[in-house]
């Protein structure tokens, strides 16, 4: 019983000792074009923190396999980013300005994140490092060119053991997401219809780069079978 006792004394004593760290970025999501005025935009972090925050703005390019997975390499050449650190005081905001310097006639849309990192100071000598969790915001945003469009199909449906595996092939020019296009299901007799925002009541991620192709796991669809079913992406009304 006492050794309980002394569990739950530690467990709390975490609790008190670990501070929280808060603050917000926004927006999350954005898009640029190459040149004149769209190529430059502001973001704007805001410290709900009750002592300073410090904080290290990177941009970052984005690459993005057949299964999603990231991989994100510095874009220093094509994003310039004002300011790259700063000291927030609590309660107060810092605006940053991204501002694209590549290719000005890029026939694709590029995609980068704007990663936002908490770094860890020492605010007064009773202090120690490394206490708690610093957190980071990877914002998404893409430099779109204005005559660029995506161009959505899905390139296979298989059945995995409890999900489907759907492949969506994007041969347009920009980014495309798979939940702002109308899914249209059919086997046999029956057909179903499923609008871009409810596709998130069975597939989480919606990116698909252009020239790329994306496996999303999907939740089946009741009354439909992977091996024959078909799926039409359309543009919704």
């Amino acid at each position: 019983m006492q050794i309980l006792i002394r569990l739950a004394l530690f467990v709390m004593g975490l609790v008190v000792v670990i501070p929280s760290y808060a603050y917000k970025v926004q927006p999350m999501i954005a898009e640029m074009t190459p040149t004149g005025r769209g190529a430059q935009m502001s973001m704007r972090i805001d410290n709900t923190n009750d002592f300073p925050l410090t904080v290290e703005v990177l941009p970052l390019k984005l690459e993005m396999n057949k299964q999603g997975k990231e991989t994100l390499t510095p874009a220093d050449n094509d994003l310039l980013v004002i300011p790259v650190t700063a000291i927030i005081a609590p309660g107060k905001s810092q605006s940053v300005t991204v501002r694209y310097l590549g290719e000005p006639d890029i026939k694709e849309s590029q995609a980068y994140r704007i990663s936002v990192r908490q770094q860890n100071v020492l605010r007064n000598e009773n202090d120690s490092m490394d206490v708690g969790l610093l957190m980071r915001f990877d914002t998404l945003m893409n430099v779109k060119p204005k005559k660029s469009e995506p161009k959505l199909k899905i390139a296979q449906l298989t059945k995995s053991t409890n999900d489907w595996l759907v492949e969506v092939e994007n041969t347009g020019t920009s980014y495309g997401r798979i939940n702002e296009v109308k899914w249209t299901l059919k086997s046999g007799g029956k057909t179903q219809v499923i609008e871009g925002s409810n596709i998130g009541d069975y597939i989480r991620s919606t990116l698909v780069l252009p020239k790329s192709k994306r496996i999303f796991t999907m939740k089946p669809v009741e009354g439909f079978n992977a091996s024959n079913t078909q799926i039409e992406l359309s543009a919704t009304n």
